[in-house]
């Protein structure tokens, strides 16, 4: 078994050279499961913060889609025949959701009903509840919610794979007579970009890269 995790990616803020090295790479590990682990999107436009008008919000979500949908094509052509894709739902993802049921909650299952026609792919399983797991052999995969690496493994008591934080990395732990651990893929989006302006200092510890797990165990390779 191979995994290969693509991290945030942010559409359409993304950072193409980054995406298309972890093609690159998605391509030589010939993959027996390919996971984009959540925050395929960005939604800036119905972010609750204060923010610039960058692109009207069907603009937004038009050239996301539109992006999303020919990388996902891309990795169908990379010789990938056979390989199991799945796609998460993040905490960028819902925003809409999240806005309507702030706003108007009796809209939220007609607003969430359409914006899924936005995460279907030729080929790719959609986890379309943000809150459920998927679960690969005796791995966990999820968004995540947590920054500090390791907490998500610690709480769900299984091997774990997440994004959110952007930073890359693996951490081990003894439990009893097992050894667990948690995979973060890190991130494929462009820092630069104004949506992705909200870090808390300017000395960034956010990392570009992909994670791979195989039987070697999780690794995360950066970019």
């Amino acid at each position: 078994m191979r995994i290969i995790v693509l991290g945030d990616i942010h559409f359409p803020y993304h950072n193409d050279k980054a995406l298309k090295e972890a093609l690159y790479i998605t391509k030589q590990v010939k993959p027996t499961h390919i996971v984009q682990i959540g925050d395929l999107y960005d939604q800036y436009c119905f972010s609750r913060f204060t923010k610039k008008n960058i692109a009207l919000p069907e603009d937004e979500l038009r050239s996301s889609f539109q992006l999303a949908s020919r990388t996902w094509l891309r990795v169908r052509q990379l010789g990938t025949e056979g390989v199991k894709a799945y796609q998460i739902l993040g905490n960028h993802d819902i925003r809409l959701i999240k806005r309507a049921e702030e706003r108007l909650p009796e809209a939220q299952e007609l607003i969430k009903k359409s914006l899924m026609e936005l995460y279907r792919f030729k080929g790719v399983k959609t986890i379309e509840d943000d809150r459920k797991e998927l679960c690969i052999g005796n791995i966990t995969f999820m968004h995540g919610y947590r920054s500090r690496l390791g907490d998500h493994m610690r709480f769900n008591r299984t091997r774990t794979v997440v994004g959110h934080s952007h930073t890359g990395g693996v951490v081990y732990e003894q439990y009893s007579n097992d050894i667990l651990w948690e995979l973060n893929a890190g991130y494929l989006a462009d820092e630069t970009a104004e949506p992705l302006r909200y870090r808390p200092q300017t000395t960034s510890k956010w990392t570009l890269g992909v994670g791979l797990v195989d039987e070697r165990g999780p690794r995360f390779i950066p970019i």
